[in-house]
């Protein structure tokens, strides 16, 4: 089923306090390796969209690549491919009412073919079931048996760049706040769910840095959620904001997040901030296409390497057509890279036409990849191999 993918959200963003004065490498280049490539077929039930997707390895090292649709379906499909053998096309079911019921999927984790936990995030519901669809336990991750938001829940919301993950018994969630962050001034501690998978209690955890703390409003979900990465460390996350040019360390085992390392794009100009009695009008969403922001943050655990996605703003002509839901120009992708002593390896500009999705961006042993797929192949989608060179 063949599916191009927009603007999951539309964006916003930021300029933090001191500006990257670094240049990046001109000697270096990236480019995409055209002899180490894998592809993943795109059957009658899947779609090329992998906005949600997970790399699991089996024992013998054989990297499995798991990902949701990203539209709702009845029953729920996640598809279990490998990056190694194409032929593998492998579709789990999962009904979404009855005894073995788990709602309408939005998110994922998958620990092993037994233990697969799966999210619905509207009914504030994450049931653990094995591949046959059996359903061993339920979580209620909301204070009361309204499916309604309220000033203190907050919605499950993991997308590749900020994926669920498991640490001993707490299963660590993203979350976005049900209540406008800005309506706290950015002071609550609610962007990341730790649930426990023995008792079913959960706390809220991970706050903003003080850059949004200063009274402004910085607009809808691309510029307000976090990009979380797991790090070597397994007690240690990788945090980047979409509007602040630095990013931070939380601790899981003291719950604190710290200031880490600058990391600003070359490209970034200064957001100018709207009122937010014009949020989810034309000016919110003319504010959102129209700001820089840092789409994800990306550890690369085998070359100990950091990867950040930035997007830069629309032009004007394009933000006039967008808003008339016409097509537009695409806006400016840039890599920026740094090495293990977090020294800076260079700034790449994303060529669009290669068709590369930043949602799709892969470390396995034998390098990074991303998938860049042709116009033309509707039935696969292809990863290849990125190179700095």
């Amino acid at each position: 089923m063949k599916f191009k993918i927009g603007v999951l959200f539309f964006s916003l963003s930021f300029y933090s306090c001191s500006k990257d004065v670094d240049t990046f490498n001109k000697e270096k280049t990236l480019a995409l390796d055209p002899t180490n490539l894998s592809t993943i077929p795109v059957n009658d039930k899947s779609s090329n969209v992998f906005a949600l997707s997970q790399i699991h390895l089996e024992e013998n090292g054989n990297p499995l690549f798991i990902h949701l649709n990203y539209f709702d379906s009845n029953p729920n499909y996640l598809f279990v491919n490998s990056l190694n053998d194409p032929t593998l096309d492998l579709v789990l079911e999962f009904e979404n009412e009855g005894p073995n019921g788990v709602g309408g999927v939005t998110e994922f984790y998958f620990h092993s073919f037994d233990s697969i936990f799966l999210v619905d995030r509207y009914r504030y519901l994450v049931s653990l079931a094995d591949s046959s669809g059996l359903v061993k336990k339920s979580y209620r991750l909301k204070n009361n048996d309204s499916n309604r938001p309220d000033a203190e829940s907050v919605l499950p919301l993991s997308f590749s760049k900020s994926r669920i993950f498991l640490r001993g018994k707490f299963l660590y969630i993203p979350t976005s706040p049900d209540t406008d962050p800005f309506k706290s001034q950015y002071k609550k501690k609610n962007l990341l769910l730790k649930l426990d998978l023995e008792t079913g209690d959960y706390t809220a955890l991970l706050g903003y840095p003080e850059w949004y703390q200063d009274g402004n409003f910085w607009g809808g979900p691309d510029h307000k959620l976090p990009s979380i990465s797991p790090m070597e460390d397994q007690n240690k996350l990788l945090i980047s904001f979409p509007l602040v040019d630095s990013v931070y360390l939380f601790d899981l085992e003291t719950e604190s997040m710290t200031p880490y390392f600058h990391m600003g794009s070359s490209n970034i100009e200064s957001p100018i901030p709207i009122n937010f009695e014009d949020n989810q009008t034309d000016k919110s969403r003319h504010f959102q296409l129209g700001t820089d922001y840092y789409f994800s943050i990306n550890y690369d655990p085998y070359r100990k390497e950091f990867w950040r996605v930035f997007f830069k703003r629309y032009d004007e002509e394009s933000i006039t057509k967008i808003l008339k839901r016409e097509s537009g120009r695409s806006n400016q992708q840039f890599f920026l890279v740094y090495d293990e002593n977090l020294k800076k390896i260079g700034e790449y500009e994303i060529d669009e036409e290669l068709n590369m999705n930043a949602y799709d961006l892969l470390f396995l042993e034998n390098g990074a990849f991303i998938s860049a797929t042709p116009d033309s192949i509707e039935d696969e989608v292809i990863f290849r191999r990125l190179i700095i060179k």
